[in-house]
């Protein structure tokens, strides 16, 4: 019984976990692109008049950079039509897209931000579950089990070993053109790592077998994490103590 309701606890928490990494993914995008894009045109809206609330036309329109320096040497001649005729126009900037350096900081800060976030949400109740039974099991009220920490981190995890199995089953043929970014939104907590192992395949089913039995060894993070920590709350270990015990010796 204690097993399922930590486990349950769990599942609370991690599902937390892959919210706010989400918001994660979503700022890290936004502060990176304007770090490392740049603008390239816009997007313009006409519009009959200034208080107008539907288009009448759109175009895009792209910058010409002959000399290099950052600015556009072209001009615009569709906009300068449609404003002579006495027509608004709105436009709604466009920037090149984040590759390269700049998505490699993008996946990887993301992801080591939220790896950090996992391990917390894991650890912290499983190993005070332990550090708990470590007094009971000495004197006989609980049963040693090594192992209780690993099946709590199986139950908190269930959702996304639900999600796991239905991304194989719409792989199969259910939802073949399901995009590869929206079950990575779905597992936040793990976005830099599916986004970089499925590479520029933009559908679950233009994946291989292996990339799955990748996505399927992801879902043992939390039950690893889980498991370690609960051990070492048996143990009475503490490292953070440790950590800082050798740091005042040096």
């Amino acid at each position: 019984m204690g097993i399922f309701k930590h486990g349950t606890k769990l599942i609370g928490s991690m599902i937390i976990a892959a919210v706010i990494s989400f918001f994660l993914c979503i700022s890290m995008n936004i502060i990176c692109s304007a770090v490392f894009t740049h603008e390239i045109g816009y997007t313009a809206h006409v519009y009959e008049t200034k208080e107008s609330t539907e288009a009448i036309a759109e175009y895009e329109y792209f910058y010409t950079d002959n000399n290099g320096d950052g600015k556009d040497d072209s001009i615009d001649v569709q906009k300068k039509e449609y404003e002579d005729k006495g027509y608004f126009v709105s436009v709604s900037k466009q920037r090149s897209s984040l590759s390269g350096g700049g998505k490699a900081v993008f996946l990887i800060t993301t992801q080591l931000l939220s790896i950090m976030m996992v391990i917390a949400f894991a650890s912290g109740g499983a190993y005070k579950q332990g550090f708990k039974d470590s007094n009971l099991v000495r004197i006989g009220h609980v049963k040693k089990d090594m192992l209780k920490g690993f099946k709590i981190g199986l139950i908190g995890n269930i959702p996304f070993f639900v999600m796991f199995i239905l991304a194989i089953v719409m792989a199969l043929g259910v939802a073949p053109k399901f995009p590869t970014v929206w079950y990575a939104f779905l597992n936040s907590h793990f976005y830099g790592v599916i986004m970089a192992l499925s590479g520029s395949r933009a559908a679950l089913s233009q994946l291989n077998v292996l990339h799955f039995i990748a996505f399927a060894l992801l879902q043992f993070v939390v039950p690893v994490v889980s498991g370690v920590a609960y051990v070492l709350g048996i143990k009475e270990i503490n490292l953070a103590e440790k950590i800082m015990y050798k740091k005042e010796v040096k």
